[in-house]
């Protein structure tokens, strides 16, 4: 009787996790593509500024198609390369659009909108 129970308790268990499983096919929660291969180059400046919004906004494009989101700090980082080729109006856009997908960033965002602004004033 002893060993009907353990070969119970093992099928049971065996059922649990069969029922859990969803074969390893995790969908992918953010849709990353090349965006930690450009944060790596841009950070090696081995890459120019224009290559990557290119690169980056194709990806934009591949996971709007795939209906995934992309990845946190892949807005703030677009918003950069954005500024850095004098593009303040879609830098703003990706900073807001960062603020908004992840409300965590708020302060930081915040930060480089703050500078956006001061940097696309004249001096006086």
């Amino acid at each position: 009787m002893a060993l009907s129970k353990r070969a119970l308790a093992g099928l049971g268990l065996l059922g649990c996790l069969a029922a859990c499983s969803n074969g390893g096919k995790t969908p992918p929660l953010y849709s990353w593509q090349d965006f930690p291969t450009q944060q790596y180059l841009y950070l090696k400046e081995q890459t120019d500024p224009q290559a990557q919004i290119i690169v980056l906004e194709k990806d934009v494009q591949k996971a709007q198609a795939k209906g995934l989101a992309l990845p946190p700090g892949f807005h703030a980082h677009l918003g950069m390369l954005y500024a850095t080729t004098g593009r303040t109006d879609l830098a703003q856009q990706e900073f807001s659009q960062e603020k908004t997908l992840f409300p965590e960033s708020t302060t930081y965002m915040d930060f480089l909108l703050n500078n956006l602004g001061q940097k696309a004033q004249p001096s006086s």
